[in-house]
């Protein structure tokens, strides 16, 4: 095998890459993939396409700090690793992005065809390995003469054409056979690159996809009628793009609608902690009068909401981003696949076409909807009985995320943990004045640190990450990418001793330990050292506050453990949910 074309090839795989809009690339360790890895260097000293070069140690924590990366960015992100259980280690980061979309492109080393199936050493089965969580995958042959570089370049565009299309994870595997290491020969490199040369010199991607995309508006409605100023109207929020929240409000302004948002939203709910009302009898029947949902994009946190849209007989609207389904109640519903970029505009045009039809009902300014408001007044009601009810020193975990929008700096960004994590916060942290960040695709607890880290480098924004201890533990190596930030971080812990989640399953408690929770009797302090950390316990909710502030506004990542009561938050949330089903009517 020669030395010159397979790094030729490499080459050629990067250059196009960064041509196609990647400025990104994620690298392990590894000398199977060292072509692509020294392709990778020389793209990052290119004069007018440099890419940035991220490394990590761990194959596991890359992938999640590539998917934060690409969450942040919003455009492909790559990821190059070496052969074997490297590739196999990307898996959880793939899976993630292929239910949320985020765009990776796995670029992994393998070993050529007559080293499979025969003992050889760090030799698994690559292709195919990701299955259906790949949007697509290229299997390329080890290097050689006899296919041509126009060729490489055509399946490679075709690859990311596929991609930036459905988003999710692509694969390319690239098997490399030695040497690769040596002195190459410019000569014949050189005559490698003729079939290629006007591409080289042209600074253009080898084939020009155009997307001719448009998404036109609905027709109107034909139930919808101006009586009592249209239909009782629900605006669900999941997952959305970035800079919804004045489109979403003047939509809902004009319809008079509820607005029920995730924290991922960056919206305002009409009235916040659903999760909980909703399990009163008498607020899920007030709600149950909506005429039409208009849900915005999907991965909704809330179980409660999940049930109550599973049940509704309204006339439903599904807005995403991709022709994947976002519906799992397998409701009718009309879906109407709108491009990122264009979502603030479908939706301005959609209020602009209420205002206009039924002007004279939805701008009456006597008009207020009676139903909206009994609503949202009943709902807020429940839940200041609920808030009174958490307990507030030592600290909880209730009272964390009841008071963590007020710990936070107007600038600063939150990335949640799974778990019990994202769903108190979805009850208690009203956050549509910062970005909020989480993996709902799979809802994993791995790679949170990892991912949390690939946002921030690139929005560069103080941010809070709020995690569990098991999810924590299960992610330490990534402690390692917060050594170096390039803004203000505070890595919250929530420690009760174990998964917390578990607390509120109707299982045998004396099985609860032993199978589910799972102890483990371990602090924080000493692993903060031993990855250069700041390190805060606080006792009290003014302790929480100052070790927050202090962390949010000094350089670098401090990590703040929380410990509270192995047992208390899922307790108090099961009294919470048993306490809203018995109220009643509120008169």
């Amino acid at each position: 095998m020669s030395l010159s074309l397979t790094h030729t090839w490499a080459e050629v795989v990067i250059e196009e890459l960064s041509r196609l809009g990647i400025r990104h690339i994620c690298v392990a360790p590894g000398s199977r993939s060292t072509p692509l890895t020294l392709a990778a260097v020389k793209q990052s000293q290119h004069p007018q396409r440099p890419v940035t070069i991220h490394r990590h140690f761990d194959e596991r924590g890359l992938g999640y700090l590539a998917l934060g990366l690409a969450k942040s960015i919003c455009e492909p992100v790559a990821v190059i690793v070496t052969s074997g259980t490297a590739v196999a280690n990307l898996l959880p980061a793939v899976v993630e992005s292929g239910l949320t979309g985020e765009p990776l492109v796995i670029l992994s080393a393998d070993r050529p065809f007559e080293l499979m199936d025969c003992g050889a050493n760090q030799a698994i089965t690559q292709s195919g390995l990701f299955s259906s969580h790949v949007t697509a995958e290229l299997a390329l042959p080890a290097p050689t003469a006899e296919i041509p570089l126009p060729a490489l370049l055509t399946k490679v565009d075709q690859l990311l054409a596929r991609q930036a299309e459905q988003g999710g994870s692509v694969h390319i595997n690239c098997p490399f056979r030695e040497p690769f290491y040596g002195n190459r020969d410019e000569t014949e490199e050189e005559k490698l690159r003729e079939s290629v040369a006007h591409w080289w010199q042209s600074g253009q991607r080898y084939t020009r996809h155009h997307q001719a995309r448009c998404s036109a508006m609905p027709e109107w409605p034909p139930w919808w009628t101006p009586t009592d100023g249209g239909p009782r109207t629900v605006i669900v929020l999941g997952a959305v793009p970035e800079g919804l929240s004045e489109a979403v409000e003047r939509l809902a302004n004009s319809l008079h609608a509820i607005i029920l948002a995730d924290p991922q939203a960056g919206v305002a709910s009409s009235a916040p902690g659903y999760d909980l009302w909703l399990n009163h009898p008498d607020l899920f029947q007030q709600l149950n009068q909506a005429q039409w949902v208009i849900q915005l994009g999907g991965r909704l946190v809330s179980k409660r909401l999940g049930q109550w849209l599973a049940q509704t007989q309204a006339h439903y609207w599904l807005i995403s981003e991709h022709t994947q389904s976002l519906a799992p109640h397998h409701l009718s519903v009309e879906q109407f696949v709108v491009p990122p970029s264009q979502w603030r505009l479908w939706l301005n045009a959609l209020t602009d076409a209420v205002d206009s039809a039924h002007s004279d009902a939805i701008a009456d300014s006597k008009h207020v909807s009676a139903w909206q408001c009994a609503l949202v007044n009943g709902a807020k009601y429940q839940m200041q009985l609920a808030a009174a009810a958490i307990p507030t020193s030592p600290l909880s975990e209730h009272n964390v995320f009841q008071t963590l929008p007020a710990m936070l700096p107007h600038h600063a960004d939150v990335f949640i943990g799974n778990s019990l994590a994202i769903r108190l916060a979805d009850i208690w942290s009203h956050l549509a004045h910062h970005r909020v960040f989480a993996n709902r695709g799979a809802s994993g607890i791995d790679g949170l640190l990892a991912c949390a880290a690939g946002v921030q480098r690139y929005r560069a924004q103080p941010m809070l990450v709020v995690l569990g201890d098991t999810s924590a533990l299960y992610d330490l190596n990534s402690l390692a990418l917060w050594r170096e930030t390039c803004a203000p971080a505070a890595i919250l812990i929530l420690n009760n001793n174990g998964g917390g989640i578990f607390d509120a399953l109707p299982v045998d408690q004396t099985l609860c330990d032993t199978y589910y929770r799972m102890p483990h009797n371990l602090g924080f302090e000493h692993i903060a050292a031993q990855f250069s950390l700041g390190f805060h316990q606080p006792a009290t909710p003014d302790d929480l506050v100052r070790s927050v502030n202090q962390a949010l506004t000094t350089p670098g990542a401090d990590v703040i453990e929380v410990v509270t009561p192995a047992g208390e938050a899922g307790q108090v949330l099961s009294e919470c949910l048993a306490a809203m089903a018995a109220r009643g009517t509120h008169a």
